[in-house]
């Protein structure tokens, strides 16, 4: 299993927010190394705009592989980490946004565990979880048979929304999370200023915070779990 965590500067709501201070890094640190706990190998997808060059050379700095590919098409930009020479071959990559620092490992390794012969796509129900602490998992070979000429700007954008769109091609599964996760009211990704004080406050209590001590936290702390409340998510359609 590897993961391929896709990031770039240039986010309209909070430009450069996976190169922000967190906790004992940055933010792209804290997702690099929760990945690290449940992938043979940790791989960034960025893309060929200048302004991710930034990106690029922070790799390089950890030693960390990076892949750029287009901007606007992050679908391309995993066939072309997928067919890189550095990245590992795998029966299944995790597909990880860069805004989620608090990415879970335990939540990740109970979907590993989870995978039957013949999934296709695995993941946990979106809306039963805090938006920031799960990964998707694709089976490779599924993946690589998408014909990418038919897909449209939003399959292209977000990656994943081929297979589960299609539930006639392909096996797509959302299990329910562990019952200490199911609090999809939580914001513990990154997409706004507000959704950035929550987490710096989060991490400065502990550079390695997990995504279940973050949870008990907030719930034991009204006025830090209403700074970012009225957050809302971006949809793909």
């Amino acid at each position: 299993m590897i993961a391929i965590i896709q990031a770039r500067m240039s986010s309209s709501r909070l430009p450069g927010k996976v190169l922000l201070p967190l906790g004992d890094g940055l933010v792209l640190d804290q997702v690099v190394k929760r990945a690290r706990l449940f992938a043979e190998q940790v791989v960034v997808c960025t893309s060929t705009d200048p302004d991710d060059q930034a990106i690029e050379e922070h790799c390089e700095q950890r030693g960390v592989v990076c892949v750029r590919g287009p901007l606007d098409d992050v679908f391309e930009r995993y066939r072309l980490a997928l067919s890189d020479p550095r990245v590992r071959r795998c029966d299944w990559f995790a597909r990880v946004t860069g805004d989620c620092p608090l990415l879970s490992p335990e939540l990740a390794r109970f979907l590993m565990g989870n995978i039957e012969a013949s999934d296709h796509y695995l993941c946990v129900r979106h809306e039963a979880l805090p938006r920031g602490l799960t990964a998707e998992f694709i089976k490779t070979e599924a993946f690589l048979r998408i014909d990418a000429a038919q897909l449209d700007p939003p399959e292209r954008e977000h990656v994943t929304l081929h297979l589960y769109e299609n539930p006639e091609l392909y096996r797509c599964r959302f299990l329910d999370p562990p019952i200490q996760l199911r609090y999809p009211e939580l914001r513990l990704t990154l997409d706004y200023q507000e959704d950035y004080m929550v987490l710096q406050e989060l991490f400065a209590g502990a550079a390695d915070i997990t995504a279940e001590e973050a949870i008990l936290r907030l719930n034991s702390d009204q006025e830090l779990r209403s700074k970012n409340a009225h957050c809302f998510q971006k949809v793909a359609r």
